[in-house]
């Protein structure tokens, strides 16, 4: 949490190798034209998943025609709780109202022969996480020995390198008891290949809905089926690249083997903005769920002290005129030759009254003050939270016209946290 607001936390989940360091970098590329279109600002934090990010950019950019330079894989840490992954937060107006945090762990944290601590690091990462992108390997995907795969084939390599069954499992035993919305988007990479007409793109998404077809049912279940939403965005991590060839070392594994076309191709990834609107969509409207709650509460509680406040200052006005009417009798009573007033105080206490009276409007102008000061307090909550509701909502109009949702793009659960206000148009 950051001056009060809320902190939305987002995973990136994969075997190693598998590009999760890419994808965070073509998405990253997209981060400020993405935010200023929707006429919010962003306030970034420089640490080392920053760094990582502009470091993979360096290497994407400069990639040479048959892409032998690779990135390097995200290393495991000693302590993987140290990993405060890459923040940035949200706001309008030079004001912060919302912190989000991308957290791109090693892959080697979600191997089935991790350590025990690696394994809770991840089971509490997933349990804790607003929204969860897994790359997928298109190419293991989409690809067998002889060719693209037809129909209702899975690629030859797909459980090798995407290790869906893997995920699927981590999945399942993190989400057992799923209490607050949660959004997983399945994001293929290095697609460029399956991506180039609208019928290839639709192919691919076919094919991710049949290659993690019991992920996607767990997902249906009468449990999460209201809680999880679920998104496809295939994402050109790259750009102008193709598919080569695949070859098998002595040791079996497989390398995939690209060329940019043409070779003087620049880094140009496409759609990185696409799993960074919808995660944007999702948990906006995750905040704004929780946002219109709280103003609801704060308006409430608003027209219960406005209440309270004009009681308390009838109160205090009355006890205004029962002071200055005491007052005055004592004041009279001490303008009295003295002698006359020792026994008229005898026979009729004006003093006592008076301090009485003085102690209770004294107590009413601290109980109207302390009301007061709430009533203040109070209203600026409500005229903050009413200022947040209003930038996010024209937020998520220009998030969702730009979110595309055909060739290859499907959200394919959860359309609910995919809405934006209709009063807008």
């Amino acid at each position: 949490m950051t001056d009060g607001n809320e902190e939305l936390k987002i995973i990136m989940v994969a075997l190693r190798g598998m590009g999760k360091t890419s994808l965070l970098a073509a998405m990253h590329e997209e981060f400020h034209k993405t935010f200023e279109r929707a006429n919010l600002q962003s306030w970034v934090d420089d640490n080392n998943t920053l760094r990582a990010i502009e470091e993979c950019k360096s290497v994407l950019k400069n990639i040479d025609a048959q892409l032998k330079n690779q990135v390097t894989p995200t290393q495991p840490k000693d302590n993987p709780w140290n990993d405060q992954g890459f923040s940035f937060e949200l706001g309008s107006s030079g004001k912060k109202f919302m912190k989000l945090r991308f957290t791109d762990p090693s892959g080697e944290y979600f191997n089935p022969d991790a350590s025990d601590e690696y394994k809770q690091y991840v089971k509490k990462q997933l349990n804790e996480c607003d929204a969860v992108v897994i790359p997928i390997d298109a190419t293991a995907l989409m690809q067998k020995k002889t060719g693209k795969v037809n129909n209702a084939e899975i690629g030859t390599w797909h459980e090798e390198k995407n290790s869906s069954q893997r995920i699927t499992q981590l999945l399942k035993d993190a989400y057992t008891n799923v209490k607050s919305p949660r959004l997983v988007i399945l994001a293929p990479v290095k697609c460029e290949t399956y991506t180039k007409t609208p019928r290839d793109a639709e192919s691919l998404l076919y094919h991710v809905r049949i290659g993690y077809s019991e992920l996607l049912n767990f997902f249906k279940s009468d449990s999460l089926i209201d809680k999880v939403a679920v998104v496809i965005t295939p994402v050109q991590t790259i750009g102008n690249v193709v598919f080569s060839y695949a070859k098998t070392d002595n040791d079996g594994y497989t390398k995939f083997y690209y060329h940019k076309t043409p070779i003087n191709a620049p880094y140009e990834p496409k759609d990185g903005d696409q799993p960074l609107r919808y995660i944007l969509l999702f948990l906006i409207n995750v905040f704004l769920e929780n946002k219109k709650e709280i103003l609801k509460k704060e308006q409430q509680k608003f027209e219960t002290l406005t209440s309270e406040l004009n009681k308390d200052k009838h109160k205090l006005d009355n006890a205004k005129r029962e002071f200055d009417e005491k007052q005055k009798l004592l004041n009279e009573r001490n303008n009295t030759w003295w002698l006359a007033r020792a026994i008229f105080n005898i026979f009729d206490d004006r003093e006592s009254p008076y301090y009485t009276a003085k102690g209770q409007f004294d107590q009413k102008q601290v109980d109207f003050q302390e009301t007061q000061s709430n009533v203040e307090s109070t209203s600026l909550k409500v005229q903050a939270t009413q200022e947040q509701i209003n930038a996010f909502n024209n937020a998520l109009y220009k998030f969702a016209i730009g979110c595309k949702n055909n060739d290859g793009f499907a959200v394919v659960q959860g359309h609910k946290w995919f809405n934006f206000p209709q009063s807008i148009f």
